[in-house]
Order: structure tokens, then C-alpha cells, then sequence
């Protein structure tokens, strides 16, 4: 009896602090949706290419700003290039920028938004003093793929719009532009290029 008590202790301990460390994760990944829009605030931990980004806390944007951002987001097909499309309709962006600016408001230090856009369209954003950076990864459902050996079919890519830039990722003395990652002027005037959806939206209580 006595040689069991310290490992059914030790059992229990390293039990509690699974248990802990799970909670811990839940609570970090907790969702809130509303409108087709899914966030969760995630570690700086999960970001790659960030050691010497310093973080904007809080994120207080207007609601017409966020706006132009979202409808600034554009991008083209890779292989059969067409016209650039918006990655969010003028009339979505109008619906979600009530709902980033909330969301982006509780972002906490250490932290960034994640977000899907009914499921479809998917990434996520932080900000530095000046900027903000969009990364997107999926847009109605395409994942973004740009391998250059083309072992795996590029798919898309962002467009830049005025105001915004590549970000860079430089290794072994080469630098390239990362086509799904647009880093944007904070105060960004409104997107010259206009969306031409007719999909319908419903107006948002302010809160």
C-alpha cells in the first residue's frame, strides 16, 4: 500500500493537469457567431513570421473603415487569371463591419482574430501600429495554393489594391511576396473598385 499512494498521487496530479490544460484550450478556441461570421481569439503563438511584429492593443476601428478594408480584400484565379473578384461583396462587407469592429475591440494582448465567413471563407487579422494584416486561406470554399513546383494546383491569389502590399517572406537571401497575406494602411480610404453582387442583407443593431 505504501508504494501505491505516490503513483495513484502522481496519477492523479498529472490527470488535474490535463484536465486543466484542456480547459484551458476550450476556452481559448470558444466560438462566437453571428450572421454567418465565426471568430475565436487565438495565441500569438499559433502565428508564424511574427518575432519582431509589435502588436496593436486595443484594435478600435471604425465601422467605415473596417468596411473599406473588407471590400479592399480582392483576389484572381492563378491559372486561368480573370477580372479580380472581391473576396467580400460591398453589401457583405456593409453586413460583417459591425461585427469585426466588436469582435476586433476584444481582441486581448497576446492574441488575434480567427475567422470563417459561413464556412467558406476563412482567415484572420491582427494590428500593428500602423497596419493591419489580413491572411486568408480560403475563399467560397478554395483553399489558397501557390506551389511553385506545382506539385499541388495553385488555386488564387490576393490582388493588392492601393494601400496595401505583400507580405514579405525573406530565406536565404531571397525575398518573396506571400500572395495570400495583405498588409494594409490602418486608415484606408475607400476601395475604387466596386462589387457588382446583388446578394441581400439585413440591417445590424448597434450595440
Amino acid at each position: 500500500m505504501t508504494v501505491r499512494h505516490p503513483l495513484v498521487e502522481k496519477f492523479f496530479f498529472l490527470s488535474l493537469i490535463f484536465f486543466i490544460g484542456g480547459c484551458a484550450l476550450l476556452k481559448e478556441e470558444r466560438s462566437f457567431s453571428k450572421s454567418g461570421l465565426t471568430v475565436n481569439f487565438r495565441s500569438l503563438n499559433a502565428l508564424d513570421d511574427v518575432q519582431n511584429v509589435r502588436f496593436r492593443y486595443p484594435i478600435i476601428l471604425s465601422e467605415a473603415n473596417i468596411r473599406n478594408h473588407l471590400g479592399s480584400l480582392y483576389y484572381q484565379d492563378i491559372i486561368s487569371p480573370r477580372q479580380p473578384r472581391p473576396v467580400f461583396s460591398l453589401r457583405v462587407a456593409s453586413k460583417l463591419a459591425p461585427l469585426f469592429k466588436s469582435a476586433l475591440r476584444k481582441v486581448k494582448p497576446g492574441k488575434y482574430l480567427h475567422f470563417t465567413y459561413r464556412g467558406l471563407t476563412e482567415g484572420e487579422v491582427f494590428a500593428t501600429a500602423k497596419n493591419i494584416h489580413w491572411r486568408i486561406f480560403k475563399i467560397n470554399g478554395v483553399v489558397h495554393s501557390n506551389d511553385p513546383l506545382r506539385i499541388q494546383e495553385p488555386t488564387w491569389q490576393l490582388v493588392r489594391m492601393y494601400g496595401q502590399s505583400y507580405q514579405k517572406l525573406r530565406t536565404g537571401g531571397f525575398e518573396k511576396n506571400i500572395k495570400n497575406r495583405i498588409i494594409a494602411n490602418i486608415n484606408l480610404p475607400s476601395p475604387k473598385h466596386k462589387s457588382r453582387s446583388r446578394s441581400t442583407t439585413k440591417s445590424f443593431p448597434r450595440k
